[in-house]
């Protein structure tokens, strides 16, 4: 992996305004902040930008220019900077590298980007980096469906969960363009569904995730409680309806055998149905705490004679399997 982490954000107090600083050099161009933000003119503080400000790189090197190096925050919008800080800092992906390669990238900041949403809060920002991962995503499908063909599922197992939800946006985008379905905005969609769809596990803690042997009752319990947990956490953002329902109902089944709801196809989204064996098919495919990978031919055989029809949709199924040989 090449990502590194960041170090952690520079806030210093403030004894006399009672304020934490904000250094400006790390606000991105064309990025916006979900917090308010204060400079200090002739010793008292005034507030220059409100939350939802989207920022420019003329204003910021004005601001720097004048003397301003530093901009105020109220205490109580700490983490909602430190995540700012940790998503500004991720590399950025080149377009100009090949499908393939800049997919490889997308899963290597998706690891680092999903192991932030685990630690902290989603914010603004934190969908923002999100979108722009999902958009990579698409159009690297686009591009070249086959590049779905170069995700791995590695084989240290305490990665996983921060692997996964990349690993399944792309394979759910590119088997609903397989289905037919070209619309651009639509795909991203269903690949920021894919993004957040596990992050309600951040709740469930690692140690059940990782756990080796069989889940007790109440470890079972608070595992299946992760996707309505995840809605609980995107309940106050703008994502769009069909990316809050995969979140919350990839792991239900064709014949209603799932949770968290217990509802069948009639009630389910082809998106979701699309996202829930992307789902299954990367679980498969990689190490697990309690399981060794099977290749991606095994995966496939199990699919068909397990779960096709009854569980997942066959038609999802035979476009996964287009997508895999082209």
């Amino acid at each position: 992996m090449s990502v590194e982490l960041p170090k952690k954000p520079s806030f210093h107090q403030s004894a006399e305004f009672s304020l934490c600083r904000f250094p400006v050099d790390s606000i991105l161009d064309n990025s916006v902040t979900d917090f308010d933000l204060f400079a200090e003119v002739n010793s008292h503080l005034v507030l220059y930008s409100q939350s939802g400000y989207r920022w420019d790189r003329e204003e910021l090197a004005g601001l720097i220019g004048n003397g301003h190096t530093h901009l105020w925050i109220r205490p109580e919008d700490r983490p909602k900077a430190a995540v700012y800080e940790k998503m500004a800092a991720l590399p950025k992906i080149s377009t100009t590298l090949s499908p393939e390669e800049r997919l490889g990238k997308v899963q290597d900041v998706g690891l680092v980007f999903t192991k932030y949403l685990f630690e902290g809060d989603i914010t603004e920002s934190a969908v923002g980096k999100a979108q722009e991962l999902s958009g990579h995503i698409v159009s690297c499908v686009q591009e070249d469906p086959g590049c779905v063909r170069a995700l791995t599922g590695l084989a240290d197992h305490d990665l996983y969960t921060y692997l996964h939800s990349v690993r399944v946006a792309a394979y759910a985008t590119a088997i609903a363009q397989e289905m037919g379905l070209k619309d651009t905005d639509s795909l991203k969609l269903i690949a920021l569904g894919g993004v957040f769809h596990d992050v309600g596990k951040s709740n469930v803690g690692m140690e059940i995730i990782n756990k080796r042997g069989p889940l007790l009752d109440h470890e079972w319990k608070a595992m299946r409680s992760h996707p309505t947990e995840g809605l609980k956490k995107l309940e106050h953002t703008k994502l769009s309806h069909v990316s809050k329902e995969i979140v919350l109902h990839h792991h239900e089944r064709l014949n209603g055998s799932g949770y968290p709801h217990g509802i069948d196809k009639d009630s389910l989204m082809i998106e979701v149905q699309i996202a829930t064996l992307a789902d299954i098919f990367d679980a498969l495919t990689s190490s697990r705490s309690y399981q060794n990978k099977r290749s991606r031919y095994e995966a496939l055989d199990f699919i068909k004679h397990r779960l096709v029809g009854s569980e997942v949709s066959s038609d999802a199924f035979q476009a996964l399997v287009r997508c895999l040989v082209k």
